[in-house]
C-alpha cells in the first residue's frame, strides 16, 4: 500500500484524526466525517461514511470541481475517486518512482495526456484522468463493466482492477456530499463544512448555521447554487489568502494581522476566496482578489437593484467583498468571510462606513429586486 504521512504529527482522538499544527494555530476542524451509513457495519455496496483530513478533502474537492467543469457525470466522479483513493490516499504530492500525484500518473501518458501540467496539482491531474477516460471509454456512464474495471482501462495498473473495487462505497459517499449535495459532512470541531444546503430551483433553504430560518429566493437557479455553495462552508475559519475553486485552502502570511492570528497555518477562506469558490461551482471564474472582483467580476449595478448572488463591496479602495444573500424579515443579509480570527458567517449588510452603494453581478439574469 502506498502511504505517505499527511502531517508532521497525527494523534488519535475521539475516533477522529487530529493534526497538531505549528503554533500559533489552534486545533481547527481537521478531521471531516460524513453522515453515518444506516447500519453500523456497511454491507457490500452500502456507502461508508467518509472520514478525511482537510488536505485529503481539498484533493477530493479538486477532483469533483474539475469533473463538473468538464461535464463529467456522477459515475465518472465516483470512478475517479475510487482510483485516487487507491493510488494516493487522496495525497496530491505523493511520488513513487516516476508515478506522481493523486492518480500516480507517469508522463507522457496515453496520447500525451499527462504532460504540460504539474501532476501534483490535483485538479490538473484529474483533468488528465478524465481526458483518458473519455478517450478510452467514451460511453463510461452506461458501460456495463464495473467501476473498477473501467478505472483499470484508464490506469492500466499492474495491480489490476481488484484494488480499486473496495473504495467504491467511500467514493459514492463522497459523491453524495460533494457532487449531489444530498448528505452532509461535518468536521471535528463542528466549525467547518461542507454541509449540504438544499437549492430547489431558485429557492435556497437556509441551514441552521445561518442563524436564520426559512428560504431565500435567487433570481436564477445558477445564483441559487452559488448561494448554496457559500452557505455550505459556514463556520469555516478565515484564512488570509485561503480559498480556491476547489474549496478552502491554507492561508498565507501578510506580515501583520493575519500572521498574528495564525492564518498561514489555517485551512479556510478569505473574503474573495469564498466568492471565487462559490461562483466556480457554476462554472464562473472570478479574479482572485476583492479589488479585481470589483473591477472585472461582472456588471456593476446600483445597490438599490441588488439581487441575491450579487457581490457586495467595501472600501474607497476595495478591501472586502461579500455575497448578497437577500432580505429576511426586512433585513438585507450577506454571506462573508469577514476578517482574521473570524469564520464564514451570515451577517446583516453593513450599509454605513465605507460600504459601496453598488454591487457586481457575475451572472446576468432577471428577477425582482430583493430589497428597497
Amino acid at each position: 500500500m502506498r502511504l505517505k504521512a499527511l502531517f508532521a504529527v497525527v494523534v488519535l482522538l475521539v475516533g477522529g484524526l487530529l493534526l497538531v499544527l505549528p503554533r500559533p494555530e489552534k486545533a481547527e476542524a481537521l478531521s471531516c466525517t460524513g453522515a453515518a451509513p444506516p447500519s453500523a457495519q456497511p454491507t457490500p455496496g452500502e456507502a461508508a461514511a467518509p472520514d478525511l483530513a482537510l488536505p485529503q478533502l481539498e484533493v477530493v474537492k479538486s477532483i469533483v470541481a474539475t469533473a463538473k467543469g468538464m461535464a463529467i457525470t456522477r459515475r465518472g466522479v465516483v470512478i475517479a475517486l475510487q482510483i485516487a483513493r487507491q493510488e494516493s490516499r487522496f495525497e496530491a504530492d505523493v511520488v513513487v518512482g516516476r508515478a506522481t500525484g493523486a492518480f500516480q500518473q507517469i508522463a507522457p501518458g496515453p496520447g500525451n495526456a499527462y504532460t504540460g501540467y504539474d501532476r501534483k496539482n490535483a485538479g490538473m491531474a484529474a483533468k488528465g484522468f478524465f481526458t483518458v477516460l473519455l478517450d478510452r471509454v467514451p460511453g463510461y456512464d452506461t458501460d456495463s463493466r464495473s467501476n473498477a474495471d473501467i478505472g483499470q482501462v484508464v490506469q492500466a495498473s499492474g495491480a489490476g482492477a481488484s484494488k480499486y473495487e473496495p473504495w467504491q462505497p467511500l467514493a459514492e459517499s463522497l459523491a453524495n456530499v460533494l457532487y449531489d449535495g444530498t448528505t452532509a459532512m461535518t468536521c471535528e470541531t463542528g466549525r467547518s463544512g461542507p454541509t449540504a444546503v438544499r437549492a430547489n430551483g431558485v429557492d435556497v433553504e437556509l441551514p441552521p448555521g445561518a442563524g436564520l430560518t426559512g428560504t431565500v429566493k435567487a433570481p436564477t437557479p445558477e445564483a441559487a447554487r452559488v448561494l448554496a455553495a457559500a452557505l455550505s462552508w459556514l463556520g469555516t475559519p478565515y484564512a488570509w489568502g485561503g480559498g480556491t475553486a476547489a474549496g478552502p485552502s491554507r492561508g498565507i502570511r501578510d506580515g501583520g494581522v493575519a500572521d498574528a492570528n495564525g492564518d498561514f497555518a489555517k485551512v479556510g477562506f478569505d473574503c474573495s476566496g469564498l466568492m471565487l469558490y462559490s461562483y466556480a461551482q457554476v462554472g464562473v471564474s472570478l479574479p482572485r482578489t476583492s479589488r479585481e472582483q470589483h473591477a472585472g467580476g461582472g456588471a456593476v449595478v446600483p445597490w438599490a437593484s441588488a439581487l441575491p448572488g450579487d457581490l457586495v463591496f467595501y472600501g474607497g479602495v476595495v478591501h472586502h467583498v461579500a455575497l448578497f444573500l437577500g432580505v429576511v424579515d426586512g433585513v438585507p443579509y450577506m454571506v462573508e468571510a469577514p476578517q482574521s480570527g473570524d469564520v464564514v458567517k451570515v451577517s446583516p449588510v453593513r450599509t454605513g462606513g465605507d460600504f459601496r452603494a453598488e454591487v457586481v453581478r457575475p451572472i446576468s439574469g432577471g428577477g425582482a429586486d430583493q430589497h428597497v
